[in-house]
This record gives C-alpha cells, structure tokens and sequence, in this order.
C-alpha cells in the first residue's frame, strides 16, 4: 500500500458505532418485549455480541436496515458462553450473567485469552458472587445472584464492567441499588451507556463518576427503538488521513457524541488542522502540522493513529496515559513502538508519557498488525506519508470492528 502516490478526497458513510451496538443488544436481551434497531453494525465484535444475546435466549431477524430483537428478559441456561475476541462483551455481559443464580462458563478464542481480566476477582467478591478464573484469565466460572444494595467496585482498569453492571441493574434490580466506583476510567463510555439507557426510560443519577444509583424500573412499553450512531473510532482513522494530506467528508457522525474517540477533533484542532461541519458532514483537510499534547486515559483507542499523526508534525507531540496500553487486543505500547520504529519516527518513553518527534517522510515497512484492528488501520493510513510501500502482516485484522476499511480507503484514492 502507498497512498502517498494518489490525490486523497471524497465522502464516505462512516460505520456503525461497536460500542454503542453491542450495548444495545445487551439491553435488548434483558427487555422482556421486543427491540428495533436501526444501522446496528456488521463486524465481527458486533456479530459475537449478537450470537451471545442469542445463546442466551433472544431471537433475532433482520429487515433492511434494522435488527428485530425479541425477549422475554430472562437468561437461559447454558454450560458455555463463547466471547470471541471482544473484550467488552466479556467484561460487558459478565455482570449480566450475574443476576441470574445459573452457573456460566465464559470462554473466548484468540488474543482474548492473552488479555488479563484484571480486578475481576475484586469485582466478585463486591457482588458477592461466585468465580473461578485461571488467575484472571479465560475461561472463567461465575454464578450469581448478585447480593447487596450498595456495592464498590474499582474502575481502574476498565470502565466495562460497570456498564454491564449499570446495564443489568437497570432492567433487573427490584430495589434501590447504589454502586460506588473507584478511581474510573474511559468516563465517555460510561457517559454512552447512561445516555443510551436514558434514552430507554431508565435513567441513572450520576455523582461525578463515582457514585451511581439505580431505582426499580416502572412499567416499561413493550417496545424499544434504538439508533446506532456512527464511530468515531473509526471516522479516527480517516480524520488522521485528511490530516496528513487529503480532504474528506465524513457521513454520519453526530456532532454532540459523547463517545470517547470523538477527542480526535480536539487533537486536530492543536494540529491546525481544516475542520468543519456542513450539512451534517464532517469536512477535513489538510492545512497545519503543528504538534499536540493529549491525554488518553479516556480514549486509548485512539493511540495508534495518534502516533502516525504525530509522526507527520512538526515538532514533539506528547501522549500522556499510555498505562492504559498495555491490556488491547496487542500490547499496544510495544506493537505502536515496533510500528513506528519500522517507520523511522523517532520517539522516547518517560513513566506514563511518550514524546513522538516528527519525521520529514516515513520508511516503508513490512508492519505485523499483530492481529490487533486499529495497528492495521493505521499502518495502512501510514502509507500516505511514507516514501516508499507499506505491506501489512494480517490486515484482515480490521474484521474485529471495520470490516468494509479497505473499501472505503479506496473510495478516497483518486
């Protein structure tokens, strides 16, 4: 791949927001009624999500456009509940599975049984469950109920596992529920699992992030209507690209989103870069490089990319959180150096911060995604500053959250 040699322009549909899918389709699961869902997403993290609602006694069928999704509310039995790879769905469904007293196994395939599920045995013992783990790794055995009106649990690792929490509480709980959390993080995915649930007719008063509380839900419709936003996750990618050296449209993303990796424009807007919202559309182009300082304790997702655009500036770009790498579907502070050591932007690491100096043009590279979607996505994005090819190792990777990448990257080649 070199899109450096191509003119980068035009518009293209961003898709569906994973996150926001799959926790539609958990709370899909636990309404008793059906739910209509409208531009649910199609990757793989998205589909094994949709398989473990329907494992768990949810049927499904799909009309144009909108997932129809009917249940009665209640858990089936099961010996196993196969995660795939996504790691939300494991932390996700996990207090979900916890509300019933059946005994589960969860099991997953892939790097998910290499990512450590870090505090999970603290956040046993918080619902008073039981769990048996391989020293916090896949598979696992947990059996509820849920015990006690007033739990703590520790929010330093991963917000997932309070969404499911807030999640089951909120269709289940039959009195008043407190949860109080410790040192969170990734706030703007749990901003998306209140707003969503609000949206539902079930709304959480929410203390600054650490205090939740959780009322018996009343009488609720017998129908739910859910719209998926786009992803910004994924708009990332494209943004960087128009960044570096094109002008894009981008179809679908809203403009108030709560999601996390919408951080991206704040990112763009030190860089210097031409953005601006017409029509629904979000527009950039490339216009500065100047270098940034951000944060990524709320949006760790966005770090590959990040440091393919701080390798295209003018100067240091400064990336603080990267403790927050270390658990994804790679290393990713050790597959993102490897990347940008192949590509020939110099770098240092000091304690929690990484300091990117820019590169006049990048190498190319043979790059090893290391199975991990978003080092796909961005070494292919890296293309468009590099002198010579980029080739990656295991580009289908992106099927884990974009399957359709590639085919929206060469809608832009021109």
């Amino acid at each position: 791949m070199h899109l450096a040699h191509h003119e980068i322009s035009g518009t293209i549909q961003i898709p569906a927001s994973k996150s926001h899918t799959q926790r539609a389709y958990a709370c899909a699961l636990l309404f008793d009624g059906s739910t209509e869902i409208k531009h649910a997403g199609r990757s793989q993290d998205e589909q094994t999500a949709l398989s473990i609602i329907q494992q768990l006694g949810a049927s499904v069928s799909i009309q144009d456009n909108k997932t129809i999704i009917r249940s009665n509310g209640k858990l089936s039995t099961l010996s196993h509940l196969d995660c795939g790879e996504s790691g939300l769905c494991t932390r996700m469904f996990l207090p979900i599975l916890a509300t019933t007293s059946n005994r589960y196994t969860i099991t997953g395939t892939g790097s998910l049984l290499k990512r450590k599920m870090k505090h999970i045995d603290q956040l046993a013992h918080a619902l008073c469950i039981k769990l048996n783990s391989n020293n916090e790794y896949l598979p696992l055995t947990i059996e509820g109920p849920i015990k006690g009106s007033h739990l703590t649990i520790d929010g330093q690792e991963s917000s997932q596992y309070l969404t499911g929490l807030l999640i089951a509480l909120a269709y289940t709980c039959t009195t008043d529920m407190h949860i109080e959390v410790q040192g969170l993080v990734s706030k703007p995915y749990i901003d998306l699992t209140l707003q969503l649930l609000g949206s539902l007719g079930m709304p959480i008063k929410n203390e600054h992030y650490q205090h939740f509380y959780i009322s018996p839900k009343s009488k609720l419709p017998s129908l739910q209507n859910i719209s998926i936003e786009s992803d910004w996750s994924s708009a990332s990618n494209f943004i960087v690209l128009a960044a570096i050296n094109g002008k894009i449209q981008l179809k679908g993303l809203q403009a108030e989103s709560v999601q996390a990796d919408k951080a991206i424009l704040k990112v763009l807007e030190q860089v210097g870069t031409a953005v601006k919202w017409e029509h629904n559309e979000l527009h950039v182009a490339h216009h500065k490089q100047n270098p940034f300082i951000i944060n990524i304790v709320d949006c760790p997702d966005l770090f590959p990319i990040l440091c393919v655009l701080a390798g295209t500036c003018s100067g240091t770009s400064s990336i603080h959180g990267i403790h927050r790498l270390i658990n994804k579907e790679s290393n990713r502070l050790v597959s993102c150096s490897t990347m940008m050591q192949q590509l020939g932007i110099p770098f240092t690491i000091q304690d929690d911060t990484i300091l990117i100096e820019g590169a006049a043009a990048f190498k190319g590279a043979t790059i090893d995604s290391c199975n991990d979607h978003r080092i796909a996505m961005a070494a292919s994005i890296a293309s468009a500053y590099a002198k010579d090819p980029i080739t990656i190792i295991g580009e289908d990777a992106i099927n884990k959250s974009y399957p359709n990448f590639y085919n929206d990257l060469k809608l832009l080649i021109n």
